[in-house]
């Protein structure tokens, strides 16, 4: 069970929060059993540091290289898949197999998942587990008689498949760790608990000494709060157990830890036969408390002890035979295997365990729960409040209570998150059913294992010689042997050709070799191998493959295998096969066709991308039109009247009808107005009493900036024609509208009255006094944009042409800041960017 001794304190919360190096007994001083418990901490923390720190891959199973611990033997189903035997390291926890096992029969904690469809990933679950003597009697020595003895702090563990909800569209390793459900399995609780001692009483006797709040029993006591169950949340994975909401949670309670355990000898009728017999009348079961029944496999895989109550209230107690309530008969007849009864204390109501609720008005706190002794508790949704909180099955909180009243918790009761267990995850690999995906295993090699490393020579290529026979490849092939950064001179290695995919003979330092003749080569002093390496050119359609193994003193491969691949260039791999270019019909090589495309580049219509244009931009208003492209000039600088574009902007394109399908919403045609800065009263009281200096005189009085703003409004792949007096809109059958909104039209349309903020309208008197300077006749900056690729038609010469807006160069025969529409460079997509002027009424 996870850590459960009768300890003095199992949390110290000191204030430097570095890890202490060591325990420094004193002489004369108490030696307590925290402090022998802390001493193992420190040197476990350092020791699992150390080796996280050295492995890496965090979240990732470590073994060493060439190691079959925790190897997944694929089967049938994940029951019948085996687990190799060996040691490994997760986190810098080391886990331990003693021997090869079945996830369903021997693993330590079996599991019977019936066969997944579809990929899945067999997942390590590994937590801190407390053995105690009553579990394994060898802790226990027979000298003692019947003295209690120290248990043993286990890691332990268990392998089970997982399968992601929902769309796994690259099942590997790499992936499973990124699904949504995984991050919802290994994510820690995030629930929280408050110690909370009763306050001090108002003193009614002015003759007494002050009453005293808090812990208020005569004995100290390690106190133990455990959540038992509560409502289950179907949003995450219940593979090994359910997660638990704030509301309906259950908690149980122990003012000694929960460390009272014996075995089940025997049960009849719901009377139980216990061993070890009662040892500490103080510390044995009691009418009116609470006995649990556990089993080993409890605190890895709590889905059993989630599914039906295990909690049962204890009748009578004499000091082998402990009588259950009747609830207990129906349990009790059915139980196979070894099983164990916990002790756990009443609450003050005498009930075994206490559900959690909350209300509308404080959804994240629980109410108070009275554990008696002085002491209450609150438990907490955490800081991602109620939506996320979670709580497993085993989440505890320990705290020591004092006879001098005092409680070991912070001052102020501050919420805390579970103090154990501690549960980490990592995938072994992924599968597709019965057949293999990936090994998720991650080796580390020692020290002083040496290494066979690439130095050249790989991926290289030789023309076919007009005579044909064997090519030696321009450079030699290199590696090397290193045992970290020292060379391993005379190292064996043996060249071959790889059985699969299959690859011709060739031939190294000019001896065949095959997948059955080899050849053996040593490194140098500087523990570099270097051979030549020739292909045969009767093979020059053939992929050319050959690897080299490093071998032990036996002559066994020891690691993985170099591969090096080269091939011939011939004519199916830098040949040019005409296609749908005419002007390269006649190349026949690459290096043709490239200077043929060199030559030809710029020339005529067909080496033009093909694009659509913009053939006439149209205002219309309720009353009025206005065009801003005139004999291809795009009209910048144009000013029209304030509510030019009240209806529409209208905007024709050439080519076929649009088949881009852009939402009413997206930004694909925009429209932006420049407002004066400060635009309001306020903006313009504020700036101008704000920037007022003694020294140089008053506050600023004018407009000093700009902001821009888009208006809100829905953009068409079709032209709207209103009427047929809009000549310029009838002819033209295809291109985009844009329709201003209907508070953006209400904003056009009372543009005499706000003047686009250059008109005082609000505090009349403030601006008096501030004497703000306004325009007579100000004009507007309107911007107008296309995003122009996602704009696009079936072409005629490809299969999609994108607009290109592109203007360049300038006329001055009209507003002199117009562009020439005509020049445009040869790209496929360029943005219509250009702007114009609204002009306010006099007055």
């Amino acid at each position: 069970m996870t850590i459960r001794n009768d300890a003095t304190r199992q949390t110290i919360r000191a204030t430097d929060l570095r890890t202490a190096r060591a325990v420094v007994p004193r002489q004369g001083q108490a030696l307590l059993d925290t402090d022998l418990d802390q001493q193992a901490r420190h040197t476990l923390t350092r020791i699992e540091a150390e080796t996280a720190d050295t492995l890496g891959s965090p979240g990732r199973f470590v073994v060493p290289a060439g190691s079959t611990a925790f190897a997944i033997t694929v089967a049938a189903t994940p029951s019948a898949c085996s687990i190799g035997g060996g040691r490994g390291y997760l986190g810098g926890w080391l886990l331990e197999n003693p021997s090869t096992c079945t996830l369903g029969v021997t693993q330590p904690h079996p599991r019977a998942d019936a066969a997944v469809a579809g990929p899945v990933a067999m997942v390590v679950k590994a937590l801190i587990r407390h053995v105690d003597p009553v579990e394994e009697t060898a802790y226990a020595d027979p000298a003692l008689g019947d003295a209690q003895a120290a248990g043993r702090s286990l890691v332990d563990w268990q392998v089970f498949p997982f399968a992601p909800s929902g769309a796994w569209p690259s099942p590997s390793c790499a992936t499973v760790t990124g699904q949504a459900d995984w991050q919802r399995l290994v994510a820690p609780s995030t629930g929280t608990l408050a110690v909370v001692p009763d306050a001090a009483p108002p003193s009614t006797d002015p003759c007494s000494l002050a009453p005293a709040g808090g812990y208020s029993r005569s004995d100290n006591l390690c106190f133990r709060i455990e959540v038992d169950g509560g409502i289950a949340r179907n949003d995450f994975p219940d593979i090994d157990g359910p997660r638990f909401g704030l509301a309906g949670l259950r908690v149980k309670m122990s003012r000694r830890n929960a460390s009272l355990m014996v075995r089940v000898k025997g049960a009849s009728g719901t009377e139980v036969t216990v061993e070890p017999p009662a040892l500490d009348p103080h510390n044995w079961f009691a009418t009116g408390m609470y006995a649990e029944l556990v089993s080993a496999h409890d605190d890895v895989d709590p889905r059993a002890a989630v599914a039906s109550t295990r909690m049962f209230q204890v009748a009578t107690a004499s000091d082998s035979v402990v009588t259950l309530d009747s609830t207990a008969a129906a349990m009790l007849s059915g139980l196979t295997g070894t099983w164990y009864l916990r002790l756990w204390d009443t609450f003050p109501d005498g009930s075994g365990t206490q559900t959690v609720t909350t209300t509308a008005a404080a959804p994240a706190v629980s109410q108070d729960i009275d554990l008696g002794d002085g002491v209450k508790i609150r438990l907490g949704a955490g800081s991602g409040g109620p939506a996320s909180t979670t709580f497993r099955r085993g989440d505890h909180w320990t705290f020591a209570g004092r006879s001098d009243g005092t409680i070991d918790w912070p001052a102020g009761s501050p919420q805390e998150l579970p103090h154990g267990p501690d549960t980490r995850y990592a995938p072994l690999a992924v599968l597709n059913g019965a057949s293999p995906f990936e090994d998720c295993r991650i080796p580390a090699a020692s020290l002083t294992d040496r290494s066979l490393l690439f130095r050249g020579g790989d991926g290289q290529a030789v023309m076919v010689p007009p005579g044909g026979g064997f090519v030696g490849l321009p450079s030699p092939l290199r590696v090397a042997v290193m045992r970290g950064r020292t060379p391993v001179a005379g190292a064996r290695l043996r060249w071959s050709t790889p059985a699969a995919p299959v690859s011709p003979p060739s031939q190294i330092n000019g001896q065949p070799v095959s997948t059955a003749a080899v050849v053996e080569v040593n490194t140098g002093t500087d523990g570099v191998c270097q051979v030549q390496w020739s292909i045969d050119s009767a093979t020059s359609a053939s992929a050319q493959r050959v690897q080299v193994t490093l071998l032990d003193g036996t002559g066994n491969p020891e690691g993985a295998s170099l591969v090096f691949t080269s091939q011939f260039s011939t004519a199916a791999n830098t040949s040019y096969q005409p296609g749908a270019c005419k002007v390269l019909n006649n190349s026949t090589t690459v290096q043709e066709a490239l200077d043929e495309l060199c030559a030809n580049l710029g020339h005529g219509p067909e080496e033009e991308p093909e694009t659509l244009r913009i053939t006439s931009i149209v205002l219309l208003g309720d009353r009025t039109e206005d065009t801003l492209l005139e004999k291809e000039l795009i009209l910048n600088g144009k000013e029209v009247e304030y509510d030019a574009f009240l209806d529409s902007i209208v905007i024709g394109i050439s080519g076929n009808a649009l088949e881009c399908t852009p939402e009413p919403w997206d930004p694909i045609v925009e429209v932006e107005l420049d407002l004066p800065y400060p635009t309001t009263d306020p903006d313009r009281w504020y700036w101008g009493n704000a920037s007022m200096d003694p020294g140089r005189g008053g506050g600023i009085r004018g407009f000093f900036g700009f902001q821009r703003m888009r208006l809100a409004g829905e953009v068409f792949t079709k032209v709207r024609a209103r009427t047929p007096r809009d000549r310029d809109i009838e002819r033209l059958d295809r291109g985009l509208t844009w329709t201003p909104g209907g508070w953006a039209r209400r904003f056009l349309e009372t543009a005499p009255q706000h003047r686009f903020g250059y008109a005082p309208a609000v505090l009349v008197e403030e601006m008096k006094e501030l004497e703000w300077e306004f325009e007579e006749e100000p004009r507007t900056l309107c911007r107008l944009r296309v995003r122009s690729a996602h704009v696009w038609a079936k072409g005629e010469r490809s299969e999609r042409a994108w607009l290109n807006a592109e203007h360049l160069g300038t006329s001055d025969g009209l507003t002199a800041r117009e562009l020439l529409l005509g020049e445009r460079d040869p790209q496929r997509a360029a943005d219509l960017d250009m702007f114009f002027y609204l002009r306010l009424p006099r007055g």
